[in-house]
């Protein structure tokens, strides 16, 4: 019992020293930037990289949704007004022989 004992006290003091040796370099060295140009330590604040400046309006989203829908839906009735009178048509070079 006294080999595995004397053991287990030698790899808890390996350990213990690494993990002091760690502590004592993340405190003492100055950290890299990162590849935005932040460097972040211990003591450093939290914050975002790259915040839009205010939240989206969810109204805001849809009043820009409908109008652009509104465009589209006028620009098909202006296709299906030209298809109807004639000025423009629809040309097929090859049709496909096999239907499915």
């Amino acid at each position: 019992m006294k080999p595995s004992l004397r053991y287990l006290n030698s790899v808890l003091t390996v350990i213990a020293i690494l993990l002091t040796l760690n502590l004592a370099t993340m405190w003492t060295a100055s950290p890299a930037p990162d590849q935005f140009g932040l460097s972040v330590d211990m003591a450093s604040d939290a914050y975002a990289a790259k915040q839009p400046p205010s939240p989206p309006n969810a109204a805001v989203q849809r009043k820009q949704l409908i109008e652009e829908m509104r465009k589209m839906s006028k620009t098909t009735q202006d296709l299906a007004s030209m298809f109807r009178s004639g000025q423009a048509r629809v040309k097929v070079d090859n049709m496909p022989t096999d239907r499915p």
